[in-house]
C-alpha cells in the first residue's frame, strides 16, 4: 500500500498529463487528417447537436408530447445518431495519432468483430449505470459517483491506445485499478466538464473534448509510482491508501452476466473477447 503522499503525487502527475495541450495542438497542426476529423466533430456535436438542444431548451421549454419534453424526444434520437458518426471520427483520430507515433507503438490491429462491439457497448452501459447508482447513496453518493466518473473518463481516453496494443478488457481494467490515483487525476478535468450536466448535454460536451483526450492518452507515458517520497508531515508518510481499488468489479460482473444471457439467445460469444489474454501489458503504457 502506498502512502498518502505517494498517491497524491501520482494523482498530480496524472492531472499534469491531462493539461499537455501544447503537444496536442502541435500534433493537430501537423496532421491534416486529424484537423478534418476534429472540424467534423465540432460541426456535428457543437453546432448541430448542442445547438439544436440550445434552441429547443430556449424556445420550447414547457412543450411536451405524451409527458416527454421536446428536448428528450429530439435529443436522444440525435444522440444515438451522433454516437454512430462519432465512432468513425474518433477511430480516424486515434489511428492517425498512432501512425504519427509509429516508432513508439506496434502496428495496430484495426479489425473489429461483432462480439467485440457488443462487449464494449455493454461495458459502457454498465459504467454509466454504476455511476448513476452510486449517486443515490446517502451522504457520500455524489462524491463516489464523481470519483468513478473521473476514472471512467480516463479509461475512455486510453482505451483506443490499449486496444491498439492488443490488451484484453481484463488487462485494461486491472491497469486502471492498479494505478487509480494517476487515472483519477487524468480524468478529473473531463469529469468536471460533464458531471454536472444533464445526460444529453454531457454527451455533447464529452464528444467535443474526447478527441483531444485520445491524443493526450496517445502521448502519455505512465511512470511507476515513486516509493521514496518523504514529506515533513508525519500523517502523509504513515497513513496508507490501497494500491489497487477494484471499482470495475461490479461493472465486469454485470457485463459478464449479460454476456451469458446473450450467449443463450444466440448472440456471438463475447465471453471469448472479454477473456482474451495477450502479453502486451507493460510494454507501452
Amino acid at each position: 500500500m502506498g502512502t498518502i503522499s505517494q498517491h497524491g503525487l501520482y494523482f498530480f502527475s496524472g492531472l499534469q498529463q491531462a493539461f499537455q495541450w501544447i503537444k496536442v495542438i502541435y500534433l493537430i497542426y501537423s496532421s491534416p487528417i486529424i484537423q478534418k476529423a476534429i472540424v467534423k466533430t465540432i460541426c456535428l456535436n457543437g453546432i448541430i447537436y448542442l445547438g439544436t438542444l440550445l434552441i429547443i431548451d430556449t424556445l420550447y421549454t414547457d412543450h411536451r408530447i405524451f409527458g416527454y419534453s421536446y428536448t428528450h424526444l429530439t435529443g436522444y434520437p440525435m444522440y444515438l445518431i451522433c454516437l454512430l458518426v462519432n465512432s468513425n471520427l474518433f477511430s480516424q483520430i486515434a489511428l492517425e495519432a498512432f501512425q504519427i507515433h509509429s516508432n513508439e507503438y506496434q502496428r495496430p490491429n484495426t479489425s473489429v468483430s461483432i462480439a467485440s462491439t457488443i462487449s464494449n457497448a455493454l461495458f459502457y452501459m454498465n459504467c454509466a449505470i454504476l455511476a448513476r447508482l452510486l449517486y443515490f447513496i446517502p451522504f457520500i453518493g455524489s462524491l463516489l459517483s464523481f470519483f468513478t466518473t473521473c476514472l471512467f473518463m480516463a479509461y475512455y481516453s486510453f482505451e483506443y491506445k490499449w486496444v491498439h496494443l492488443g490488451w484484453s478488457l481484463e488487462q485494461r481494467l486491472r491497469h486502471v485499478e492498479q494505478n487509480w490515483s494517476f487515472f483519477l487525476g487524468f480524468g478529473l478535468p473531463a469529469a468536471l466538464l460533464t458531471f454536472f450536466l444533464s445526460t444529453l448535454h454531457a454527451g455533447g460536451v464529452f464528444a467535443l473534448i474526447y478527441p483531444l483526450y485520445i491524443i493526450l492518452a496517445t502521448m502519455t507515458a505512465l511512470k511507476p509510482m515513486n516509493v521514496s517520497i518523504v514529506t515533513n508531515l508525519k500523517i502523509l508518510n504513515e497513513w496508507r491508501l490501497p494500491d489497487r481499488i477494484p471499482f470495475f468489479w461490479p461493472v465486469a460482473k454485470a457485463t459478464y452476466f449479460v454476456a451469458l444471457l446473450l450467449k443463450k439467445l444466440g448472440v456471438p460469444n463475447i465471453l471469448v473477447v472479454m477473456s482474451e489474454k495477450k502479453d502486451q501489458l507493460g510494454k507501452v503504457v
